[in-house]
């Protein structure tokens, strides 16, 4: 029953998620969203969506969320749902950015969408209703690569990022631990999606290939944000989130991180199973007390 995208065949993988997106549309109570526009190095502009609690008493703290898709598939319109919870349980405001997609925009565009709509977001915290001291970053699958690269440039470049916050992140270039080699017919994501995800990606990079790419490959962690992350066991992505939660414990990093056991890829997403709202539950809650930080 789980929708499979061909990434093979991307034109009908985007249009089929389009199709996917305007289904069984749920509005959540009590959230306002506005769009603005950033603009970016190249000359291009980068569409931003602001969701924010009714109840605006306050700067509140924020979550600046990149949305998944491999890198090619994903926008706004497919975390509007998940970013309107959000707000309205954690009572933060979330940002969500469209960054452009490989393959027609290899690396490092859609890290420098996101740097520069993160900026934007810092420069403008007051008009926004944030607290400056509190803006975490969060993604999901590709979102989560990027999320985890925007906390590690934090060290040395602003915006300060208080928390990072990764929902099965990518994080691994190389594809070569245990489960990136073990799973090749799982739900939702196998070892040739990956493979396939990455190529698109890095083949034509304009820039080299470090640690804003692929966030394994910094030489360490050491003073990164505090991190949460979520991890589903049978990933291909599992063993190398294992890991980037060894380094930053090692490197003397908060983390919280979260496996459940039978989960594939994405699992979360699936409200309808009691799983799935577990997980949503505790991400909630790890917003919350990184909030309180």
């Amino acid at each position: 029953m789980i929708p499979r995208f061909d990434l093979t065949d991307l034109a009908n993988a985007r249009a089929l998620e389009l199709l996917l997106g305007k289904q069984d549309r749920t509005i959540t109570p009590g959230v306002t969203s506005t769009d603005h526009t950033v603009a970016g190095r190249g000359g291009n502009s980068i569409s931003v969506r602001v969701y924010r609690p009714d109840d605006r008493s306050g700067p509140r703290g924020a979550l600046f969320y990149i949305h998944g898709g491999g890198f090619m598939l994903g926008g706004l319109h497919t975390e509007d749902e998940r970013c309107e919870l959000y707000a309205a349980q954690v009572g933060c405001v979330v940002i969500g950015v469209d960054y452009r997609l490989a393959p027609e925009h290899p690396f490092p565009a859609a890290f420098e969408d996101c740097a520069d709509a993160l900026e934007w977001v810092g420069a403008n915290a007051s008009d926004l209703g944030i607290d400056a001291r509190r803006i975490a970053v969060g993604g999901n699958s590709a979102g989560g690569a990027v999320a985890a690269s925007l906390a590690l440039r934090s060290r040395t470049t602003g915006p300060l990022v208080s928390h990072q916050f990764l929902i099965n992140p990518v994080l691994d270039c190389r594809s070569t631990t245990p489960s990136a080699l073990a799973f090749v017919d799982t739900p939702v994501w196998t070892r040739a999606d990956n493979l396939l995800m990455w190529s698109s990606y890095l083949d034509e990079a304009s820039a080299p290939v470090d640690y804003t790419a692929s966030p394994s490959l910094a030489s360490d962690l050491v003073d990164a944000p505090p991190a949460s992350i979520w991890i589903a066991d049978q990933d291909p992505l599992r063993d190398e989130a294992l890991e980037y939660v060894r380094r930053l414990l090692g490197d003397g990093v908060q983390v919280s991180f979260h496996q459940y056991l039978g989960t594939f890829h994405g699992f979360d997403s699936y409200r309808m199973t009691k799983l799935g709202q577990r997980a949503l539950a505790d991400q909630v809650w790890a917003l919350q007390r990184a909030f309180l930080r």
